[in-house]
């Protein structure tokens, strides 16, 4: 019974840090995000549409405005930023040749025969990029994975 009791316990852990981890987003029409934040993410990028946004609740109750748009050469692009203003991160749509060379190798090791379809790199405010996000399949799986910007670190998970 102990070990049944324990068990139960882990699953429901794992479960809530599951939730936890992914947080909860909705989409709100883009005149709800705040007009500061709005002017923010334009001043970020002059050229971008902005058509679109979502509201994404951490576990801690953290609130991310994430505002959508495409830049003008079609890719798309989404800017987070907290309550405050502060922007967490941006995301801009990538091409696989336009990731570095050394992380698509690192990610064809680690997963051969992954083949993505969908990329966006997460920069920090300054514009550095920190991740890579790939969307894919391998073996008729679709599969998200994340690699550093080095290319050192790999986290899959199936979608």
């Amino acid at each position: 019974m102990k070990l049944r009791t324990c068990l139960g316990l882990a699953v429901l852990a794992l479960t809530a840090a599951s939730l936890a981890w992914a947080g909860e987003e909705k989409a709100i029409p883009l005149e709800q995000v705040p007009a500061e934040h709005r002017k923010i993410a334009q001043d970020l990028f002059r050229d971008v549409t902005f058509s679109s946004a979502d509201i994404e609740t951490d576990y801690d109750g953290t609130q991310i405005y994430e505002i959508q748009g495409r830049m003008p050469d079609g890719r798309r692009l989404e800017v987070d930023l907290f309550e405050d203003g502060r922007v967490e991160e941006y995301e801009i749509e990538f091409t696989e040749t336009q990731v570095p060379g050394a992380v698509m190798k690192a990610a064809s090791k680690k997963l051969p025969g992954f083949s993505p379809t969908y990329i966006e790199a997460s920069h920090t405010r300054s514009g550095k990029v920190t991740r890579y996000e790939m969307e894919g399949t391998l073996g008729g799986q679709v599969l998200d994975i994340e690699v550093s910007a080095d290319g050192r670190r790999i986290e899959v998970s199936d979608k």
